[in-house]
């Protein structure tokens, strides 16, 4: 088949083309659902756009209908700023709480966010395993509360959740970091948040999952390769369908994290995108959510300390040294990780997983430029600067490829 083709075939996806792609790049049975909807979707011509008086009307009429309350009161619904991934809006629900951690059946009215997908992400996720996984966390780690998840688009036109919106903080007074990267936190600030955030990786990855329902993910066996062949399948199977032109280190990383590919013995949960950005604090200096778990999977928890060394995704020191989000130096962080965890960090191990991690975030980076392309999302300008750092995260790439 000619590359000419190929491109075509991404633009509009044939059933043979997609099907051929399924069983080239196996993932998980629900991310499988996912991406190959993605695909099925992309024949279909227009731009994507949310009518905000139908939303309106279609989501009381969902609220009403899981309550079984035909007095639930909607006000203020209102869209959010930010999030690179998800449409976002907030609203006020008055109702009878039956939902929820704490279902008093008592009368209230709580501030709710409705995180929900656009015609095509930047990464295709499934909010049944965003849910799952979050309620998994419920009382572990500061998360959002979960009230309702619909996987389907059959009651808002699109896959959503709906969330407790909880009051705090991302980014400090000042900041203006569109995705949370690079972010500085003032010296005292620094000190009072650091510890918490590793504190709260290594809870996440010495959650005891086999406990939680976690339904809509596939547990891979331990000892095997299983695990990371799900999620280098995922990445390498989002380039082929969404890059717009080939690349040949993309090319070469693939076939190497492939050849090289190590086992996980015992695998945790994974957050896939634990960084500055996508956690909260208040007041207090007390971080109060762990927020945007999409990516979340079971693996090998070297994947979420290796994103973490990532420099791009670091904030340099100006001094020539990176703190992992803005926060703390990889070997402190690693120190303090091993002592709560008891886990022994291989740092020759965590040269498969850097290289993962620049992979994806070439995946990322050329996905983003097709939605945009593609008018397929509410953030074109967002998805354009994501694809810059491509050019990036693919140079990264190449520099650990040249040193093997």
């Amino acid at each position: 088949m000619t590359y000419t083709k190929t491109l075509e075939l991404r633009a509009q996806p044939s059933t043979e083309w997609i099907e051929s792609i399924r069983a080239t790049y196996p993932v998980e049975k629900t991310l499988d659902d996912v991406l190959t909807q993605k695909l099925v979707n992309r024949t279909q011509s227009g731009a994507h756009k949310t009518d905000f008086s139908e939303l309106e009307a279609h989501l009381i009429s969902y609220v009403k209908l899981v309550t079984g309350q035909n007095d639930t009161v909607l006000e203020n619904l209102k869209r959010l700023t930010g999030g690179a991934s998800k449409e976002q809006f907030t609203f006020d629900l008055t109702w009878n709480r039956t939902a929820g951690e704490n279902p008093t059946g008592e009368r209230e009215t709580r501030k709710l966010i409705l995180r929900m997908d656009p015609a095509e992400s930047v990464v295709e996720t499934h909010r049944l395993r965003e849910a799952q996984v979050l309620r998994a966390m419920w009382g572990e780690v500061p998360v959002p509360e979960i009230f309702w998840v619909d996987h389907t688009p059959e009651s808002l036109g699109h896959p959503f959740l709906i969330a407790a919106f909880l009051e705090g903080t991302v980014q400090p007074e000042g900041g203006d970091k569109p995705t949370g990267l690079g972010m500085v936190f003032e010296p005292d600030l620094r000190e009072a948040l650091k510890d918490q955030f590793i504190h709260h990786l290594a809870a996440i990855h010495t959650v005891d999952w086999p406990n939680k329902d976690l339904s809509a993910f596939d547990a891979p066996t331990p000892g095997t390769t299983e695990a990371n062949q799900w999620s280098l399948g995922l990445w390498e199977r989002i380039w082929q369908e969404d890059t717009l032109e080939a690349h040949p280190i993309m090319e070469q990383a693939a076939v190497w994290l492939k050849e090289n590919m190590p086992v996980v013995d015992k695998p945790v949960i994974v957050h896939g995108d634990y960084r500055s950005g996508n956690f909260m604090y208040d007041d207090n200096e007390q971080i109060n959510a762990i927020l945007d778990w999409e990516l979340c999977h079971l693996g090998d928890f070297h994947e979420d300390l290796a994103y973490n060394r990532c420099k791009m995704l670091g904030t340099p020191d100006g001094e020539g040294g990176v703190r992992c989000s803005g926060l703390a130096y990889f070997d402190e962080f690693v120190e303090k990780y091993e002592a709560l965890t008891g886990y022994k960090v291989n740092y020759d191990l965590l040269t498969w997983y850097d290289i993962f991690t620049h992979y994806k975030v070439g995946s990322i980076s050329c996905t983003s430029v097709r939605v945009a392309h593609g008018r397929k999302t509410h953030l074109d300008a967002m998805m354009n600067m994501i694809g810059g750092l491509g050019f990036i995260g693919t140079s990264e790439l190449q520099k650990l490829l040249d040193k093997l």
